[in-house]
């Protein structure tokens, strides 16, 4: 659509950089900045015009009442209502002045949910919804913003009905719970914490805890195998086994005594095929979080922050997205013409220009609002830090081998015998290594074999019985939790990151060995969530808002609606626990202490001093951990005891010494020795 006629347009951007690209693209000029926030000044549709930048959300939602629970509220600037937001003061100082002379409005933020809302609430406080425009770019390109602003359209009213409504629930959600649980805390230690729960952010901390317990109480089953190696032409190959594992000891030694006296393996089989590695799609956010972990060593936060930054700098289109596809109106053989000025690219670039059809590999994944993560063709106008080209170069080589061949290796597969007893000896080449020239972050394995006929009898070198364990479910780390997340479908792609960064800044959560371990802190926040708001918290019902709040993006469902039902559901557990915290402090009741697992006189864990739950056999009284790990100390015996008929206090020791072993579990069997 076209822009109404007015005497001064007022468009609003984003973020002070953000602005600045749309003012060089439109040709505006610079006319302030003496407050400290710039703005431009030009001509758009023949009247006068003025670009001013936000700082994100200049506006927040403030409660009209102390306490909880507290379902009314209003929307206020944001430097009432949050500490360490008294730079949004002058922001909202300028567009306020500017304002005054407008007479039509264009909110240019980026074009998503959060933009959305952020230039929604500027027109609807300063200005006037009913003369306002929305443009959609998916980078800050001078040719994008251009075309952008000759294409507008009226308020994407449904992505800032669905973002005012993400604000309110999760604002009803967050204050409401973390003010009961700070009162518990309070009510219980007579210190004020300070902590927080929220929609996404308390069933991610509750599955961080599950998958710590059941870590900390794993006890490893024992198996046996066999390890059997051939020899040919004076080398030596192991072989896979392709029948059910001999898992006792006894088995074991039986098999291989079998296959010693044997000598010799026949091949039965032999079996050549070509394959081909199709190339991957461009990024989308959550893969980029993957592969920056992966490659990098960064965190997803720290990816979406650099990400963030190139995009400001014109360097790559929109990183927040879900979209694993380019448009067909991408231009781009001029990307590709544009990368091939950077020296590294150059060769590969050079490739790819000599297609007659540029046609780029496509995901499932989709984004109604952009397209996958590409870079621009622009080269970068400054040097980069390491952080910023190492993550460039990794976006603008999966974006190139997007347009590349498959991969192409050849496979071989022999099958062997002896006697009633199957093997396979596998192994492989690259015949084309396709786009991996490009994106050289895969790993395309070769592995050596022998030339082998069907029928030819190979000696076998040496067969060993190896005794295995089970491992336990592998710790989280940022990047799975947050794969966790996007699984069960539960935050979005551009808030997830922020929201693993809140449950450490809570010290909910800390960067452990190898992963995510869970703090005392967030153990005992996760406890009270799980006794008092199990429901509220639960991955399903959080689906079940998000599934409501795409929705009210689409129209069929009214903010109002999803915002009263939720209402609904804090209610009557907010009053529950209040009553409960009256109680406590009127009648020094036990019970909070209980929820939190701080043990009560008399009912103290052995080994840890927790509140007891539960007892051995002989009656020694265990907390709820330690008693499920005893559970499974006991019960994992019997299985050892039959594969490898070690007795019950070489067990103990053996379980003790495994690296596999949880540490709750190592606790238990180090108390149980004291009988040995």
């Amino acid at each position: 659509m076209s822009l109404m006629s007015a005497d001064v347009y007022l468009i609003i951007a984003e973020k002070p950089k953000a602005a600045a690209k749309i003012a060089y693209a439109l040709r505006f000029k610079k006319a302030g900045g003496k407050s400290g926030v710039p703005f431009w000044i030009g001509r758009l549709n023949g009247a006068k015009a003025y670009i001013a930048p936000a700082a994100g959300h200049l506006y927040s939602l403030k409660p009209r009442s102390p306490g909880y629970p507290v379902f009314e509220y209003e929307w206020a600037p944001r430097y009432e209502v949050e500490r360490g937001a008294a730079y949004t003061r002058k922001f909202l100082t300028l567009i306020s002045k500017l304002s005054k002379s407008a007479t039509a409005y264009i909110n240019a933020c980026d074009y998503d949910i959060e933009g959305s809302v952020i230039g929604y609430l500027i027109i609807r406080f300063l200005g006037d919804e009913k003369r306002a425009y929305r443009v959609k770019f998916s980078s800050l390109t001078p040719e994008d913003l251009s075309a952008a602003f000759k294409k507008v359209s009226p308020l994407d009213t449904g992505m800032i009905e669905a973002g005012l409504c993400r604000h309110e629930l999760d604002w009803i959600w967050g204050i409401n719970v973390s003010r009961a649980l700070m009162e518990i805390f309070k009510a219980v230690t007579g210190k004020r914490y300070v902590l927080s729960a929220g929609r996404v952010q308390s069933p991610t901390l509750m599955e961080a805890l599950k998958r710590q317990n059941e870590r900390s109480t794993f006890v490893p089953e024992i198996y046996f195998t066999l390890d059997v190696w051939v020899e040919v032409n004076g080398k030596k190959f192991k072989l896979t086994n392709e029948f059910a594992p001999p898992l006792t000891r006894e088995d074991s030694i039986r098999i291989a005594k079998y296959l010693r006296r044997a000598g010799e393996a026949q091949v039965v089989s032999v079996k050549e095929e070509p394959k081909s590695l199709r190339p991957p799609p461009p990024f989308n956010l959550p893969d980029l979080q993957t592969e920056a972990s992966r490659v990098l060593g960064l965190s997803p936060s720290q990816t979406l922050r650099i990400a963030e930054g190139l995009y400001l700098n014109s360097l790559i289109s929109y990183p927040r997205t879900n979209s694993q596809r380019l448009p067909p109106s991408l231009n781009n053989r001029k990307i590709v013409e544009g990368l091939s000025r950077i020296n590294v690219y150059q060769g590969y670039c050079r490739k790819i220009l000599s297609m007659a059809e540029l046609r780029p590999a496509s995901g499932k994944k989709v984004d109604p609002a952009h397209p996958a993560i590409y870079p621009t063709g622009y080269t970068p106008n400054r040097k980069l830090s390491r952080r910023e080209w190492r993550l460039y170069d990794l976006i603008v080589r999966r974006y190139l081998a997007a347009f590349g061949p498959a991969a192409k290796m050849s496979y071989t597969t022999y099958e062997l015998r002896v006697g009633d007893y199957r093997f396979s000896l596998k192994g492989g080449f690259i015949v084309n290594p396709g786009w991996t020239e490009v994106y050289r972050f895969i790993n395309l394995r070769q592995k050596e074999v022998p030339r082998l006929r069907e029928g030819e009898r190979i000696s076998i070198a040496s067969v060993k019985v190896v005794r295995k364990y089970s491992v336990p479910p592998p710790k989280y780390t940022k990047v799975t939790l947050l794969k966790w997340m996007e699984s069960v479908d539960i935050g979005t792609e551009a808030t997830r990151a922020d929201i693993l960064e809140v449950l450490f800044k809570r010290g909910y959560l800390k960067q452990g060995s190898n992963g995510v371990e869970v703090t005392e802190l967030g153990s005992e926040v996760a406890s009270l969530l799980g006794r008092f708001f199990n429901e509220i918290v639960s991955v399903n019902l959080t689906r079940s808002f998000e599934e409501k709040l795409e929705m009210v993006k689409a129209g069929k469902m009214a903010r109002k609606e999803v915002v009263k039902e939720a209402v609904e559901y804090l209610r009557p557990r907010l009053e529950e626990v209040k009553d409960l915290i009256k109680k406590y402090r009127s009648e020094e009741a036990t019970y909070l202490h209980e929820v939190l697992g701080r043990g009560i006189k008399g009912r103290k864990c052995a080994i840890c001093g927790r509140l007891a739950e539960g007892s051995t056999d002989d009656g020694v009284p265990l907390c709820g951990l330690h008693l499920r790990a005893y559970r499974n100390v006991i019960s994992r015996y019997s299985l050892w005891k039959e594969r490898s008929g070690v007795g019950f206090c070489k067990y103990l020791r053996s379980i003790i010494k495994s690296s596999k072993t949880g540490k709750l579990a190592k606790e238990i069997a180090s108390y149980l020795m004291r009988e040995c």
